[in-house]
């Protein structure tokens, strides 16, 4: 069983840092993992950080308190700490934290709760300056007890601001490590300026925050980015891919391959199968369907026979849900204009085309495997199943958008899918009168929405990798006019307080009630027009053993640090 991963620790030894670009380029020896998100960045919690394939790459390299488990839901991660709510204030949520004593960095650093308090300064949306993916959660917090260097921290949450997913904060990617940041901002530790509200020296802090761990391949320093995880990233090249190596501090159970290499967006390996020249040294795969062919790249060592399903209901291809999202200026300044759009999508047939087999997704904020998806997708949604072309040109020219409309609809590309779809729009809409352009890049992002393009493919959270988790209320922060994460600036003051008061809502019947009103007035404004679940190859080679895919945003690779060459 372990004769191939000896010899892949072996052949590690041997290439050395140096030349490791050419052993994993020959790659008999080292799993190799294609995903569909692009890794531009070391801290996955920043806007454009967190909708690429960082979180898919780097959960076992950055882990946290928690990960989310192949279902979306949260799991604890007890080598790092322990999380434990305290009855303090009935009124209140108090968590008090515990920090494993052995935790330590890659460089050698201590754990602290050094960390969580910048971790929650970032994504708190108190402290001007950070860009962080979201601050749902976070925003609830009153303040984070840390006396620099302990492992122990008190979480008090705001009264009546009980985050349901609580659980879920402080979780994988979430510790940046706080040395590199105060190293770089010229301070001895991040919590004293925190605590002062020292704006110069924040300042500082969040723009090394958001754009000081840049990952740019062929530029890459292994010791400039300190690790926590089974894994250290110790290389990233074009031609190499991302390569993880086991840590040698981690003091958990040790990670099953000694090396690894991912190959994310803008690698040797990824830009073969857009380009259709891919080979077979796949091992694993968790990609957006169709993103590279109309075959997706199938695994070098993968068995003739399809194994039985298990027994009870399939689960969904992906906890993510597939929209456009339509910037809230431009040829979108009004909702009359979205709801035109909207009314030549032809939503029917892009989920029997491109779906997979998902039906189509008549809500904004669920993903298909929440309890009440099923009665929300039958109530809304429905004037909006087909086509009309007549009324959307009817409505085109009702908004003041005028009789030639163009709209310029943007997706991360190459992606051979969602080209097809957007050509499908195309000829659909321009029955209405609409004009449709495809306006793909392999740079777009968050940024490019009311700029370069009126409207983005997406799906939940604003992602163009992995999305979802069991627990949809994060990513419905998309919709809160105060949120990074609503990149098209949306703003409604009542789906915001809404989603506000969904946050704490725990029972199933008392979300209900605020779904429909939430759902009502987001289809009235069509900031986003749902499609389908998004559709997703998750395949792994006989070669590779405890690969467990995974639907939810870290992908398949929730459990990378478990992977382990077979002789098979």
């Amino acid at each position: 069983m372990r004769s191939r991963a000896l010899l892949a620790a072996s052949l590690a030894m041997v290439c050395g840092t140096a030349v490791v670009a050419g052993c994993s380029e020959d790659a008999e020896f080292s799993v190799n993992y294609l995903i569909d998100g692009a890794v531009t960045t070391y801290n996955t919690e920043t806007l454009n950080g967190g909708i690429g394939g960082g979180q898919m790459a780097l959960a076992r390299v950055l882990p946290g308190f928690s990960y989310l488990g192949p279902d979306g839901r949260v799991i604890a991660d007890t080598d790092i700490g322990t999380a434990t709510p305290q009855p303090v204030d009935p009124s209140r949520l108090t968590v008090n934290y515990q920090i494993n004593p052995r935790a330590v960095y890659s460089d050698g650093v201590p754990l602290t709760c050094d960390a969580m308090t910048l971790a929650w300064a970032a994504h708190s949306g108190r402290f001007s300056g950070f860009e962080p993916v979201t601050t749902a959660g976070y925003r609830d917090i009153e303040r984070v007890e840390c006396t620099p260097g302990a492992k122990t921290a008190t979480v008090t949450f705001r009264p009546g601001r009980a985050y349901r997913d609580w659980k879920g904060l402080f979780g994988a990617g979430t510790l940046i490590p706080p040395q590199v940041v105060a190293r770089a901002s010229g301070v001895p530790d991040v919590v004293g300026p925190i605590s002062r509200g020292d704006r110069r020296v924040l300042g500082q802090m969040a723009r090394i925050w958001n754009t000081g761990l840049s990952m740019t391949p062929g530029e890459f320093e292994s010791a400039d980015f300190p690790a926590l995880g089974p894994y250290r990233v110790q290389d990233y090249t074009r031609d190499g891919g991302l390569v993880l190596s086991a840590n040698d501090r981690w003091w958990g159970q040790p990670a099953g391959e000694q090396q690894l290499t991912l190959w994310p967006r803008s690698t040797a390996m990824s830009d073969d199968f857009a380009d259709g020249k891919g080979d077979s040294k796949v091992d694993v795969l968790d990609i957006g369907a169709g993103t590279y062919s109309a075959v997706d790249p199938a695994p070098r060592r993968q068995s003739s026979t399809t194994a039985a399903p298990p027994p009870g209901p399939m689960p969904p291809a992906s906890l993510g849900v597939e929209r456009i999202v339509m910037a809230g200026r431009g040829v979108f300044a009004t909702s009359a204009a979205r709801r035109a759009f909207a009314a030549c999508v032809p939503r029917d047939g892009l989920a029997r085309e491109f779906g997979r087999g998902a039906p189509i997704a008549n809500n904004h904020l669920l993903g298909p495997g929440d309890l009440l998806t099923g009665a929300l997708d039958a109530e809304f949604g429905r004037d909006y199943l087909r086509a009309d072309p007549e009324r959307a040109a009817r409505e085109a020219r009702e908004s003041g958008a005028g009789a030639a409309m163009t709209v310029r609809i943007g997706y991360l590309g190459p992606d051979m899918r969602r080209g097809q779809m957007v050509a499908a729009i195309t000829a659909s809409c321009q029955r209405a009168g609409i004009t449709v352009v495809d306006a793909a890049s392999d740079t777009i992002g968050p940024a490019s929405l009311g700029a370069e393009v009126d409207a983005l493919i997406t799906a939940s959270g604003n992602g163009f990798a992995a999305t979802g988790a069991a627990d949809p209320i994060r990513d419905s922060y998309a919709f809160h006019r105060s949120d990074p994460s609503n990149i098209g600036r949306y703003s409604n003051a009542r789906v915001s307080a809404l989603i506000d008061q969904l946050a704490v809502t725990v029972r199933p019947a008392g979300q209900l009630p605020l779904l429909r009103e939430i759902e009502l007035l987001l289809w009235q404004d069509m900031p986003a027009l749902p499609l389908f679940v998004e559709p997703r190859t998750r395949l792994s080679g006989d070669n590779v053993d405890n690969v467990v895919p995974g639907n939810a945003r870290v992908g398949t690779g929730w459990n990378i640090d478990r992977w382990m060459l077979s002789d098979t």
